[in-house]
């Protein structure tokens, strides 16, 4: 392990702190016509639908990538929602398995969707084609606390220009890691912590070039 001896004393644990807050956006929780419910860790799933079932939007969607969907059991959503996409994984192409498992008022349904990039990047503007026809104004967007100020950085630049209105609005640490504390102690969360940061500083670069180079950059399928 990792510990505070390596990294030079408790001067050191604040600046690898205020690091990992670097990386962080904690807007609260506040009503929004849409809860989007990034794709990754099964923790953003549960703490999108505790907050869909708290009334706090009248629409959940919750992004599933390709490797997700033998994990969704996790989720605490109906069995038969879960066998259903399941069902339609399997009859979709490798390459083409990205879907949304959308609640509202009238039930569950779930839509196959086609990235341009499997990447955050690809995933934000898969959201903005899915807005264009939806009457939203505002977005309550949930992820894991460290990947929050790159999701962020990719809505502003992707949103440009509309009335769209975000909040990034972390999983709180009940739900598991990373965990801000000691993060550098643990191999698993120093891990997901780098590549965020790097991560990061990538997007920071290219997200800010003309549009046709940060598409080529991005490496976009048409």
């Amino acid at each position: 392990m990792i510990g505070d001896e390596i990294y030079g004393g408790s001067w050191c644990s604040a600046l690898l702190l205020r690091l990992y807050e670097s990386l962080t956006l904690s807007d609260r929780a506040t009503p929004a016509d849409l809860i989007y419910v990034m794709a990754g860790k099964m923790e953003r799933k549960n703490y999108g639908l505790e907050l869909y079932q708290a009334g706090l939007s009248p629409r959940l969607v919750l992004g599933v990538g390709r490797f997700e969907v033998s994990k969704m059991y996790r989720v605490a959503l109906e069995h038969a929602v879960v066998e259903e996409l399941t069902a339609l994984r399997d009859k979709t192409p490798a390459d083409q398995r990205h879907f949304f498992v959308k609640l509202d008022p009238s039930g569950v349904s779930i839509e196959k969707r086609l990235l341009r990039r499997w990447s955050t990047y690809g995933e934000i503007l898969d959201l903005q084609d899915w807005l264009k026809a939806k009457n939203v104004r505002r977005v309550m967007v949930i992820s894991t606390d460290v990947h929050l100020r790159r999701v962020a950085l990719t809505c502003t630049r992707v949103f440009r220009g509309t009335p769209v209105e975000f909040l990034y609005c972390p999983v709180p640490p009940r739900f598991g890691s990373p965990k801000k504390d000691g993060w550098w102690t643990r191999p698993g969360d120093r891990r997901f912590v780098i590549k965020e940061l790097m991560k990061l500083m990538g997007y920071r670069v290219i997200l800010f070039l003309p549009a046709s180079a940060s598409r080529r950059l991005m490496r976009l399928k048409d």
